[in-house]
């Protein structure tokens, strides 16, 4: 069969031409509800218990608009249950006056038992998951990973006799399996950042003790800083105006207690979740690569084959921008 590429990148599963933003998940998820009951009941049996009987499903809805209590994401409807799930990407949850707006939307008095679902990839432990309310006017809340849903639809595709309904949801169970946070492992890019020297308020480590003495490097997942919302798979580290060594990624964790790896780190200083680099050995340039026209802790992506080439960090950074725009790929 010939590849299909979309922006350079091989596409293997239909899923991935309606692209990877969170309504487009939703609508992969709900196309994947309706023509698939078994993975539907197979979604409400997590929610509701196992021993809870749906009875005869009745609809999948998307983007279900009300003027009072707005837009759901997807709704789950049977005989005798009544599910909404607001879906997320990442590890940001819905805010309370949004459950609440679904809570009411569920209130009007009928027979059929009601629940809210988030789905997000938070932890469990996340702080955030725990302390989300557990109902709202009587209406339960529940919460599930996306590394659960997605485990869901591959547990309910190795059990389906249909080769047709089988061969769909595995195809939407890797497409949610590439949504997730994973480390791009043939990525050449590097990410380049500044090693401070200075103790930290919250931990007896440097970051520079944390490369050098531990081979372990975090930093916040996303968020306001222009952290990548992704893990890398090469980072770079530079001090003292130049660069100093790469290093790969050779495995990454996704937490909220890093005291829990590194115990230097005061334990409940983490309130939101980082990436946890666990590095391999360091690649040294054999001479030096300047940081160039870069501020003093200004971060930057570049292709390591430039990287280790360049001049400065900054010229690898505009050679690899210019070569991805050459290609019609995104730059980071």
């Amino acid at each position: 069969m010939t590849d299909l590429t979309l922006y350079g990148r091989r596409v293997e599963t239909v899923f991935e031409l309606l692209g990877e933003a969170e309504d487009d998940i939703t609508y992969s998820v709900g196309w994947g509800l309706a023509q698939s009951e078994d993975f539907a009941r197979a979604l409400l049996a997590e929610v509701y218990g196992a021993n809870v009987s749906a009875g005869e499903l009745t609809a999948v809805r998307l983007q279900e608009v009300d003027k009072e209590t707005g837009r759901t994401d997807v709704e789950v409807e049977s005989e005798w249950l009544h599910l909404i799930v607001e879906a997320k990407r990442g590890w940001q949850l819905p805010g309370y006056d949004q459950l609440e707006q679904y809570a009411r939307r569920l209130k009007p008095g009928e027979s059929r038992r009601k629940c809210i679902l988030v789905v997000a990839e938070c932890a469990p432990y996340y702080p955030l998951v725990a302390t989300m309310p557990k109902e709202i006017y009587g209406i339960s809340i529940r919460y599930l990973p996306w590394s659960r849903v997605a485990a869901s639809v591959k547990e309910t595709a190795d059990a389906c006799r249909r080769q047709s309904e089988r061969r769909l949801l595995l195809e939407l169970h890797r497409y949610l399996r590439r949504l997730m946070t994973v480390q791009s492992t043939t990525s050449n890019l590097v990410y380049v950042v500044t090693l401070a020297d200075e103790p930290l308020e919250w931990s007896e480590l440097t970051f520079k003790q944390m490369v050098y003495e531990r081979d372990r490097y975090f930093h916040p997942v996303g968020g306001p800083g222009g952290w990548p919302k992704t893990p890398v798979n090469y980072l770079g580290f530079r001090f003292s105006a130049h660069l100093q060594r790469i290093q790969h990624v050779e495995s990454y964790e996704v937490t909220t207690r890093l005291h829990d790896y590194l115990p230097e780190i005061g334990e409940g200083e983490e309130e939101i979740p980082y990436f946890l680099y666990f590095l391999g050995p360091p690649i040294e340039p054999s001479v030096k690569i300047h940081m160039g026209a870069m501020q003093r802790n200004m971060r930057a992506w570049a292709a390591l084959d430039l990287l280790l080439t360049a001049q400065t960090i900054s010229e690898a950074r505009d050679l690899t921008r210019a070569r991805h725009e050459a290609a019609g790929i995104p730059f980071p």
